[in-house]
């Protein structure tokens, strides 16, 4: 019986967060393009959402892309992450540090041990290198926030295939 009361509570308040389905108008349409400049991903973590911005950060134009590139970034950083997390439990490194434990006692070892201080150096010179990329964005140059001109499998040939890419990317960042 209390697993029952706790589903049914649990789908009430699911369904607070689901939008009515209705048919979207040419205005509403045209207000979510508006939003936050039209970026890709700008309405909202539901599909149909529209102008979520529950902190009020896209009243400043101006930061937009600063945002967007902070968003990419961190997203970015947090996929590689998990993606290193899960990859250790199945690879390890040949030495007598990397041997046994969890991936968080290894952390803690490594941190204890020293190596860690190349994951430093290496993010310095991956910031430092991005750094006049991301000033062009800022000062107003031509270049998409996250954007580095790096697309090996030519993905970008297709504009429409490239908006769905950059959308997946930024809503498996958000997660």
């Amino acid at each position: 019986m209390l697993r029952s009361i706790v589903l049914v509570a649990a789908a009430i308040g699911a369904a607070a967060f689901v939008r009515p389905a209705g048919p979207a108008t040419a205005r509403t349409r045209a207000v979510q393009m508006e939003f936050a400049g039209g970026m890709i991903g700008a309405d909202g973590p539901e599909p149909g959402s529209v102008n979520f911005d529950p902190l009020g950060l896209s009243k400043n134009e101006e930061l937009l892309p600063w945002y967007r590139e902070a968003e990419l970034k961190h997203g970015r950083i947090a996929m590689l992450g998990f993606v290193g997390l899960v990859f250790a439990d199945f690879v390890r490194l040949p030495g007598a540090i990397y041997e046994g434990g969890s991936v968080v006692e290894a952390h803690d070892k490594m941190v204890a041990a020293g190596p860690l201080k190349q994951v430093l150096l290496w993010t310095g010179l991956v910031e430092g290198l991005t750094a006049p990329a991301i000033y062009s964005t800022m000062t107003g140059g031509d270049r998409a926030p996250g954007d580095f001109s790096l697309d090996p499998y030519g993905l970008a040939k297709k504009p429409d295939t490239m908006a769905r890419y950059q959308l997946a990317e930024l809503k498996n960042g958000r997660l």
